[in-house]
């Protein structure tokens, strides 16, 4: 029987790959490296798997394995930064990351590869200029120029993001996602908007779903500064209903899974020994409820370094569970119900090895991954000295927000409005728990208390965290860090037209609101 040829390894490894079956891909890849040793495919893949695997030490000497062989592979550097990022070790992987912009000349995929993994570690000025040097070499790619866009809207460089985005619309007038951009950027007005090229677009007939989705909500968003409240509803109606109609989602599972997660911790929780000396900052609560905002307050302060939203926290908690109970044997279910007996020194160290790269040299960091709200009582086990702040809203309000943004299908429960209002009461049953079994120890603020009473609401927040007042806090806005978010607001003084905005849609809210007020939860 003759041996497969690289054709045949690389079309098994993509297959196996595709179906997400890690260990064969493993195996195709080490007879790969045997059969084709002067071929990248498996030192690439090999390394890949590994990394996925976290096997991060494993995946690093096979990448530093085929770079002996040929130092100039430009996807193998990249693949070595990501290795060297994931082992903490930024500088050196941020130094990898320029021996290839250096290696990649002039080849705008080379450099729009390294560009993102550069922004991937928050570098997101050294991602636009590399960004700069990819699209000086092909100024008519779209791909480059709505990347570049994205980052300098995260570092509030408003005026030269819309400048991208019009590139666009001057080569695809009807480009969904440069049209959303765009309209993202600034509130519209009656002399000053894209509606009409958005509607035309839509008309046309979107290339794809995503598409859809994209223009629905930009013309939403554009409606809504109009005042054309009927109009804004029909295409928030729509791309919620374009997005809930692809996704497998079974919020009677979410439900479980919460109360799964209640049972595991019956009492009220004891305070551990601190075996790390850190006092993480925790910034929780539902999406669009102003965890940025406070985020940005505190990060603006000398002490405090900005981590963002970082999914560490659930990466710990996975590998501490994988460590007692092999994770393919249990169903999410299982998972939580595994919670309570969890030690918090195995998580404090496991999230503390996957955040290095990113904590900076502040003496303390937050981390605002809002739903690290399921996992309260596992925080403070793991850092008995961390600060959890809980941001309310009103429940309308808080639901309406969440229905009105396009989160690319990263809540399940955000679609539909019945399942979100069942996700909310789940939601606010869980942090009542998290008050019963750890009291005094969660600062609950409201976003409401933040826009209307910033000075005496960031003084309680500096308290409660341990920190000296700073004005630097009030004047959050000036933060000229970069910051990955939904809203603008984080760019702006504190506002407070967004508090009743829900108001306009009362009627169409009704089922959403009927059944908050049927579980006890004010809706007026």
């Amino acid at each position: 029987m003759s041996s497969p040829s690289l054709g045949d390894l690389q079309r098994e490894i993509a297959a196996h790959m595709g179906r997400r079956d890690w260990p064969a891909a493993t195996v195709a890849a080490a007879v790969c490296r045997k059969a084709w040793p002067a071929d990248r495919t498996g030192w690439l893949v090999g390394s890949f798997v590994a990394l996925f695997a976290d096997q991060k030490e494993a995946a690093l000497q096979l990448v530093e394995e085929r770079l002996a062989t040929d130092p100039n592979d430009l996807q193998c550097l990249v693949q070595k930064a990501e290795c060297l990022f994931a082992l903490g070790r930024r500088a050196d992987a941020l130094a990898t990351a320029e021996t290839a912009v250096a290696s990649a000349g002039a080849i705008p995929a080379a450099l729009d590869a390294i560009a993102e993994f550069v922004a991937s570690t928050r570098e997101h000025r050294r991602a636009i200029e590399i960004y700069d040097q990819a699209i000086a070499v092909a100024p008519d790619n779209l791909s480059l120029l709505i990347k570049r866009a994205m980052l300098h809207r995260y570092l509030g460089a408003f005026d030269r993001a819309a400048s991208d985005y019009d590139k666009v619309l001057a080569v695809s007038p009807a480009h969904p996602e440069a049209l959303q951009g765009r309209t993202a950027l600034r509130q519209h007005s009656n002399d000053r908007n894209t509606i009409a090229a958005m509607e035309a677009a839509l008309t046309a007939g979107p290339a794809s779903q995503k598409d859809a989705v994209r223009l629905h909500f930009g013309l939403a968003k554009s409606y809504e500064d109009l005042g054309d409240y009927a109009a804004c509803w029909r295409h928030l109606s729509a791309g919620n209903g374009l997005e809930r109609a692809t996704m497998q989602y079974d919020a009677q599972l979410d439900r479980a899974v919460l109360e799964q997660i209640i049972a595991a911790f019956p009492a009220v929780e004891g305070r551990t020994p601190d075996t790390t000396g850190e006092s993480p900052i925790f910034i929780v609560g539902l999406p669009r409820t102003g965890t940025t905002l406070v985020d940005r307050i505190l990060g603006s302060h000398s002490q405090v370094h900005s981590a963002g939203e970082l999914g560490a926290l659930s990466e710990a908690i996975g590998t501490t569970v994988g460590q007692k109970i092999p994770l393919d044997s249990l169903d999410w279910i299982g998972f939580a119900s595994a919670f309570g007996g969890l030690d918090g020194e195995s998580i404090a160290r496991e999230y503390l090895a996957r955040t290095r790269a990113l904590r900076g040299e502040r003496p303390r960091f937050t981390d605002k991954n809002t739903i690290n709200f399921f996992h309260c009582a596992l925080i403070f086990r793991a850092f008995p000295n961390a600060r959890i702040v809980h941001l309310t809203r009103h429940p309308v309000a808080a639901c309406y927000a969440i229905y009105k943004t396009s989160f690319a299908r990263a809540f399940p429960f955000a679609y539909h409005l019945t399942e979100l209002a069942d996700f909310y009461i789940g939601y606010r049953k869980l942090m009542a728990h998290w008050h019963r079994i750890l009291p005094g120890r969660i600062l609950d603020v409201a976003y409401e208390d933040v826009v209307t009473a910033q000075e005496p609401t960031t003084r309680r927040l500096l308290d409660y965290a341990g920190l000296p007042f700073e004005s630097a806090c009030l004047e959050f806005h000036r933060n000229p860090a970069s910051v990955v978010t939904n809203s603008l607001q984080v760019r702006q003084p504190v506002y407070d037209s967004s508090l009743n905005q829900w108001r306009h849609y009362a009627t169409q809210l009704a089922p959403l609101r009927e059944r908050l007020a049927a579980a006890g939860i004010p809706v007026d």
